[in-house]
Order: C-alpha cells, then sequence, then structure tokens
C-alpha cells in the first residue's frame, strides 16, 4: 500500500499563506496541530477573520470569543496585516480594545459588525490608525451609536462605510479635515444633526435610510456617483451645489407614508443638482397623490443636457398619467435608454392612459419594460411610449 504524500505541507510558505488567507482566523489557528510544519504558518496570515454568530454555545461560549482574539493578536508574527474583519453577535458591551493591538500592525483594512449589543464604546485608537485606507463600521441597530473621537488622523482612507452612528457637525468637520484622501462615504440608518457635507475629493456618496433634522448642503466637486434611498425619512431638505462631475445618481423612496403630503419628495434644488447626470434610477413610491408636487418642483429643473439613461420603478397606475415619464422624454434630449419596472400596488380598476400627447420625440434606441404581472399593462406602455416617441430602435418586455 502505497504511504499517503502531504503534498500541501510541501507547498512554499508563501503559498499557504495565502490560502489560509481565505479561511476564517480560527480555522487557520487550527491548522497548528497538523505537524511542525504547520506550527506558527498561521500566525504570518495577513488577513484575520474572526466571526461569532454561533448562538447554541450560550454565554459562556460568547465570552470566550474575546480572549480568543486577544490571544491571536498576542502570539501572531510582527508582520504588517492587510485586512482584519470582526463579526459579532453578542448581548454584553463587546470590549473594543483589540483595536488597539491591531493598529499596531498598521491594517489597510478594518471591518468590523457588531450585532445584539445594546452599549457600544468605540476607541479613538482606530480614527489614528494612519495606514487604513478602508474603515467598515456596522453597529448594534437598536439605537443610534454616538461616535465621538478626540481627532480623527487618516491620511491615507478612501472609503468610510457607517452603519447606526450618529454624526454631527464636530464630526463631519473632522473626518474631512482628518481624511484628505477620502472618495467614498457611505452613511446607512443612522442621524445628521449637521449643516453639509463638502469635500473636494469625494466621489461616492451613499446615504441609505438616514434622517438629518436640518437642512443638508452636499457640495462635492468631484462627486461621480450619488446614491439616497429612504424608507421613512424626507430628502426634500438636502440641496446639491458644485455636482457637475456628477455621473450616475438613484433616489429612491420606500414605504412612504401619505401623512407627509408629498414632502419627503425632492425639491428642485435636489433635482437640479441631478441634471448633470448620465445614467439615474428613480423611485418615489406608491401614492399618486404624490404626482403633483413631484411633477411641479420637476418642471422647475435644469434640463437633463447629459441623460443616456434613465430607470424609473413605478406603479401600473402611474401608466395612467404618463406625465412623471413624459417629463424626462422632453427635459432630457440626449437620452438613449429607457428602462421602466412595474411594480403591482394591489389596486384594481386602472384607468387606460391617456394620450393627450402635446409633444413628440424624435428617438429613443432600447426601451425595456419589466413587469411582475402578465397582463396588458406593459403593452399600454410600450403603446404610450410609441405615441410620444416618433422612432423607437428596440422594445424589450420582460
Amino acid at each position: 500500500m502505497k504511504e499517503t504524500v502531504d503534498q500541501i505541507s510541501s507547498l512554499p510558505d508563501d503559498i499557504l499563506i495565502h490560502i489560509l488567507s481565505f479561511v476564517a482566523t480560527k480555522v487557520a489557528v487550527q491548522t497548528c496541530i497538523l505537524s511542525k510544519r504547520w506550527r506558527n504558518t498561521w500566525s504570518s496570515v495577513p488577513v484575520l477573520y474572526f466571526c461569532h454568530y454561533n448562538l447554541s454555545g450560550g454565554s459562556n461560549r460568547c465570552r470566550k470569543f474575546e480572549p480568543f482574539v486577544n490571544g491571536v493578536l498576542a502570539n501572531r508574527g510582527k508582520l504588517h496585516l492587510n485586512t482584519v474583519k470582526y463579526y459579532c453577535y453578542c448581548t454584553w458591551e463587546p470590549s473594543m480594545e483589540w483595536l488597539d493591538r491591531v493598529s499596531l500592525f498598521m491594517p489597510r483594512v478594518i471591518s468590523v459588525k457588531i450585532t445584539g449589543a445594546k452599549v457600544f464604546k468605540c476607541l479613538d485608537s482606530v480614527f489614528s490608525c494612519a495606514s487604513l485606507e478602508r474603515l467598515n463600521f456596522s453597529l448594534p441597530g437598536n439605537y443610534i451609536n454616538i461616535i465621538r473621537p478626540k481627532s480623527v488622523a487618516l491620511p491615507y482612507l478612501k472609503t468610510l462605510n457607517l452603519h447606526c452612528v450618529l454624526i454631527d457637525d464636530n464630526l463631519t468637520k473632522d473626518l474631512f479635515l482628518g481624511c484628505p484622501a477620502l472618495e467614498s462615504l457611505t452613511l446607512s440608518t443612522s442621524e445628521f444633526p449637521m449643516s453639509g457635507i463638502c469635500s473636494n475629493v469625494l466621489k461616492i456618496l451613499e446615504l441609505y435610510d438616514c434622517n438629518h433634522f436640518n437642512k443638508m448642503r452636499v457640495s462635492c466637486p468631484r462627486l461621480a456617483s450619488l446614491r439616497i434611498h429612504s424608507s421613512k425619512h424626507s430628502i426634500r431638505s438636502i440641496s446639491l451645489e458644485n455636482t457637475t462631475t456628477l455621473v450616475n445618481a438613484g433616489i429612491r423612496l420606500f414605504g412612504i407614508n401619505q401623512s407627509l403630503n408629498g414632502d419627503i419628495l425632492p425639491n428642485s434644488k435636489l433635482l437640479n443638482g441631478l441634471s448633470n447626470a448620465t445614467t439615474l434610477d428613480l423611485y418615489f413610491g406608491h401614492f399618486s397623490e404624490f404626482q403633483e408636487p413631484w411633477k411641479e418642483n420637476f418642471l422647475k429643473c435644469r434640463i437633463f443636457n447629459n441623460l443616456r439613461s434613465l430607470i424609473v420603478r413605478c406603479c401600473y397606475y402611474m401608466i395612467s398619467d404618463f406625465d412623471l415619464i413624459a417629463c424626462f422624454l422632453r427635459r432630457a434630449p440626449v437620452l438613449q435608454q429607457l428602462t421602466v419596472h412595474l411594480w403591482d400596488d394591489q389596486r384594481q380598476g386602472y384607468e387606460d392612459p391617456r394620450q393627450d400627447v402635446c409633444f413628440q420625440r424624435e428617438y429613443l434606441e432600447t426601451v425595456t419594460i419589466y413587469s411582475k404581472r402578465n397582463d396588458l399593462w406593459a403593452d399600454k406602455l410600450a403603446t404610450m411610449l410609441g405615441i410620444y416617441v416618433k422612432t423607437i430602435g428596440n422594445i424589450i418586455i420582460i
């Protein structure tokens, strides 16, 4: 019988370390018992991935997670880290002292996701780790976490993602002064008692279900991509300035409360800031009551001279009032591609589309219609487009 040959152990250290960088750190550490060859290999892996979401072990098992993290950091080699990921579900206040030790290894990426905890304290050291290029903080979502570091000094940070935090004017100022290379900022389920986001280098801004109490001015002359998604908060107080470089933009409003009477919808100041975009993705809710104030503000905004691709997500009944789509057909002279996603709002007895056409567009290259229901409404929309547009290169109904 042939003796089994351990071919993996014969691989060079660089390859073994690269392989271990794709598995959880707990698994990487366990390889130390395989043979002498593997005893210290894990300590040179440039990626640390700590993950604790298994609740079956109870609180005692949860309490062992933090000593394990500290033990790994105390016994690994002195080589610099590339990436540190820390994902934890816990019912106690998690200790974040390990961040102090991690910062000494000069990581490029730190990603922290904590759920379940009711109390969280972020150490200042993470905001002074000079080697960081990407920082992700997803904090407990049952309340808004206040982060107020004494100072921010992240000269190479390019990407910052924050979830469930409170960001005031002081923190905003410190972030942009202390992160001179910041190009991408994503804020989700957060609160903004601040007056603005102003940066000369920011290229990507994404706001997901955030609450800003005051009027907020966004002034970013290099901004190329903007996403604003909201399910319960008004975006009417957001104004865009100096967005001439904007290429891609999307606004989606979900689950709008009818009691807001359209106040949640973007006004002309926000729409004007989108007028330079080449691609727009829009969804303004289900309620027909919001169409008139939306159109009123739309007619006040500039012509969309650069818009080439438009994605509109709307309910079936909005086909009856075709004005929303017609506004773009009229005010986007170089539009080439129109994509319409039809959503069902469970209404019955839709009216036939109005056909009081007051203008005709010469040409559209492609029209794509996505319909969730197998009925005639997609065909009716295609018919309406045929009335408003003299020539359509290709119509696709999916």
